[in-house]
């Protein structure tokens, strides 16, 4: 499957609901007192994960319509909580990972050991940090596969609630939001001390702002070391339905690949104000000289590509794959070099993202430097123009699903590329292809 040159993709294009509110949301109403109903549900697989997995852990999951569930939590205390009577599974999702990893722990029935497992690549990473945080407090885990003691699939049994806990040197914000999630279920004050800084912060600030909907009262401070969270639940079901807002990363490859096309895309319904820090995909395309905004309708751009830009993406690293695209552009258009920095959190992706970006970016003839946490791309050797007349380019996402949506792109920038394995996009956004489609893009589908 590929993008091809030619298409302006123009006007709104239909995206999916985000996947990280939606999880969130989830595991947050499988342990709060009464019902709440959600509306929006995105369809893809990290989604549906954490839905059977709430259901398997005794929350009741109900289908109200096909993006609409009602979730009747089973908040913990004394003789009660989750009290999974099979394995639970996690899918391919870090963040359903490390939320249910926590929520089990602290807030399953006391003494009641649970296997979590998961599947593909996520069976290769690691999750130190959350893991002695755990055990630090009194959780017995035993990692059962070859990843070994730090990672899953694992075995845990459970405690109720520590007064305290500590979590040191974090390597994703998703271990914070982990944490405070399970101890935010309980009414009893309690702490977490974060030493260190904590990365994604506006993941962090996502939870945060769902646990005060559902009713936690969490304040912070700062200390010499870290940052301090004073947690008080317990979580209680929304009084209205929550309606999940659009996937700030899916919406921002539609706005890219009208940048790259010529045409205008627009997405529905997600404004300034959004929970998610992608939303700053605006200004990241800005700073590429494209025209991005927002309106009455949700937000919108359009290109050209007019300059290489020098970016720090710490706070949203998802964005990495997206902003490559347009570097690529400003490359092949002779606009100078780019520079993207703060992307520490990649290499323990789906995929090694940098070197897999930087693998097929070098592929449509570019120069693309790899470090730990950056990615330099600039003008290659050869140049590759969109009419070329040359052989066509295959790029394998390595089963991820962002990588998929890079090169989507690349396809865009240079004439005959594809992307082999192209369902892995099914993880975050099932019906990508025939979205971009259906908004004017021409779709090469390989035979």
């Amino acid at each position: 499957m590929g993008l091809a040159p030619g298409a302006p993709v123009d006007g709104f294009v239909a995206v999916p609901a985000s996947k990280s509110i939606a999880q969130r949301a989830l595991i947050l109403g499988g342990l709060a007192a009464g019902t709440t109903r959600l509306t929006r549900l995105p369809d893809g697989d990290d989604v549906r994960a954490a839905e059977e997995l709430v259901r398997s852990a005794g929350s009741a999951v109900e289908n109200l319509a096909p993006a609409a569930r009602s979730v009747t939590g089973r908040p913990p205390g004394p003789h009660r909580g989750w009290k999974p009577t099979q394995s639970l599974s996690a899918g391919e999702s870090g963040t359903l990972a490390r939320l249910a990893t926590a929520t089990i722990g602290f807030c399953a029935l006391a003494g009641h050991t649970t296997e979590l497992t998961v599947h593909g690549t996520l069976a290769r990473r690691k999750s130190a940090a959350l893991f002695a945080s755990l055990r630090a407090s009194g959780v017995a885990l035993e990692g059962v596969g070859e990843a070994g003691a730090d990672a899953w699939p694992v075995r845990i049994r459970s405690i109720g609630p520590p007064s305290s806990v500590r979590l040191v040197q974090p390597t994703s914000s998703q271990e914070v939001s982990a944490l405070l999630a399970a101890l935010s279920a309980y009414p009893d004050a309690t702490q977490l001390e974060v030493v260190g800084a904590i990365p994604s912060r506006p993941y962090l600030d996502m939870t945060l702002a769902l646990l005060a909907r559902f009713g936690a009262r969490v304040t912070t401070s700062r200390t010499a070391s870290g940052e301090v969270f004073d947690v008080r639940g317990p979580l209680t079901a929304l009084a209205t339905p929550l309606a999940i807002e659009p996937d700030a990363s899916a919406a921002a490859v539609a706005l890219a690949a009208g940048c790259l096309s010529g045409g205008t895309a627009r997405v529905r319904g997600l404004g300034a104000d959004s929970l998610q820090g992608d939303v700053k995909i605006v200004e990241h395309l800005q700073a590429f000289g494209c025209r991005a905004g927002f309106d009455e309708h949700g937000v919108f751009a359009a290109g050209p590509v007019a300059r290489a830009a020098d970016l720090d993406l710490e706070r949203e690293p998802d964005l990495a794959p997206v902003i490559a695209a347009l570097a690529a552009r400003a490359a092949l258009a002779g606009l100078g070099t780019s520079h993207l920095r703060g992307l520490a959190t990649l290499p323990g992706k789906e995929s090694s993202r940098i070197e897999v970006l930087a693998q097929g970016l070098r592929a449509i003839g570019l120069t693309a430097q790899a470090t730990s946490d950056a990615l330099t791309i600039g003008p290659g050797t050869r140049t590759r123009a969109l009419s070329a007349n040359a052989p066509p380019i295959v790029l394998d996402p390595h089963g991820d699903h962002r990588m998929a949506f890079a090169f989507a792109l690349f396809g865009l920038c240079v004439a005959d590329v594809s992307v082999c394995y192209a369902t892995c996009v099914a993880k975050s956004w099932p019906t990508f292809w025939s979205d971009l489609e259906r908004a004017g893009a021409n779709v090469v589908r390989s035979n």
